[in-house]
């Protein structure tokens, strides 16, 4: 995933505590209409658990951009977490190339973490500790930074165990995909906000609440579902985004 961005949004009454947690991919420009998309988002922060995933370019960019600074403070003004996105491309980039983006992430915003994007699923010994790595450099800043990795499917548990980050997206794909989607055994050994889905190409609003209202069930303590399809999947929030974050919010 290039971008993602975790979110839910408010509804009069609803408990932070008792809310599923929307975890939501957008890949949009806070300026224009994507400053009202922003602002929706900040909206979901008072009521539902929401993080958002920043990603200017792919990574953090080379020079802070005043908008994305305002649109964080937004976010952190309603009660929502920033995190920022770190490309790993299965170990494929250098470990030096992952903490210079983590160190530009701060330099430029205020993350609450980072969201670890193309991670392994397998159980070679070399992946898991350039994960492992990864994570204690980043603990080793701040013990409060968030980690969440992208694998997008099922995980071996060593991943969790060790963990190489707090939270894991264990599934990201299509809704097809997802009819047949299940847990591993061991993970109803650990909380479900150890656990993330992320699900596209969801044509209808009563096909949305069903996933987000079985998530829990499924092991999953985050979920996002949008009604876009590949490629151009996060540009915007889905249609019924206010129904998405009712069920979230009701969960």
């Amino acid at each position: 995933m290039a971008r993602v961005v975790l979110a839910a949004a408010a509804l009069g009454g609803a408990s932070l505590a008792n809310a599923e947690a929307l975890l939501v991919p957008a890949y949009i420009y806070p300026s224009g209409a994507g400053a009202a998309a922003w602002s929706t988002l900040a909206t979901t922060a008072q009521t539902v658990p929401t993080t958002v995933i920043l990603n200017p370019s792919s990574g953090p960019g080379s020079a802070q951009d005043s908008n994305y600074v305002a649109a964080v403070a937004q976010i952190h003004a309603a009660g929502g977490k920033v995190i920022g996105y770190v490309s790993t491309s299965y170990t494929n980039r250098s470990l030096s190339a992952v903490v210079q983006d983590i160190s530009t992430y701060l330099s430029l915003y205020n993350v609450d973490g980072f969201f670890i994007d193309e991670m392994t699923s397998d159980s070679v010994t070399a992946h898991i500790q350039y994960y492992q790595s990864v994570y204690n450099y980043i603990k080793g800043l701040s013990s409060t930074y968030a980690v969440t990795g992208n694998p997008g499917t099922n995980i071996p548990e060593l991943y969790a165990s060790l963990p190489v980050a707090d939270q894991f997206v264990v599934f990201e794909s299509s809704a097809a995909q997802y009819a047949s989607y299940a847990p591993q055994a061991w993970q109803a050994n650990y909380p479900t906000s150890r656990f993330a889905h992320i699900v596209y190409g969801v044509p209808s609003a009563s096909r949305m609440l069903t996933i987000v209202q079985g998530a829990a069930a499924l092991r999953a303590g985050s979920v996002y579902v949008t009604s876009r399809g590949l490629p151009d999947t996060y540009v915007s929030l889905p249609r019924y985004w206010s129904q998405e974050v009712s069920a979230a919010a009701a969960n």
